[in-house]
């Protein structure tokens, strides 16, 4: 009867939580860059969209954890003020839309 090899598997050194922070922050960034780019078609506008809410989340989760002030803290108003006033409109138009009825009837 042979005696199978067991190979130990070494493990990976944990990351700070600043490298997740700002790993998370890059996925946000990444996410971003595509909702805005023209050639993404709007139902990968739509994934990307998703994949950028999850990761917020993720990073809220995160600096809760570690005690530090979550993004839902920061009032949307100034959030807004932070950005272009084109891309103002288009967020407050998208938060109209979300909000209709008839989307959560579908």
């Amino acid at each position: 009867m042979k005696k199978r090899a067991t190979h130990k598997r070494k493990r990976k050194p944990k990351r700070t939580r600043e490298e997740m922070i700002h790993l998370l922050w890059l996925a946000i960034d990444e996410a971003n860059a595509q909702i805005n780019d023209e050639m993404t078609t709007s139902e990968e506008k739509r994934l990307w969209t998703k994949n950028m809410c999850d990761t917020i989340g993720v990073l809220n989760k995160l600096m809760a954890t570690g005690r530090q002030s979550t993004m839902e803290e920061e009032d949307l108003g100034s959030l807004l003020l932070k950005v272009p006033r084109r891309i103002q409109r288009t967020i407050v138009r998208r938060v109209r839309k979300w909000r209709r009825p008839s989307l959560y009837n579908a």
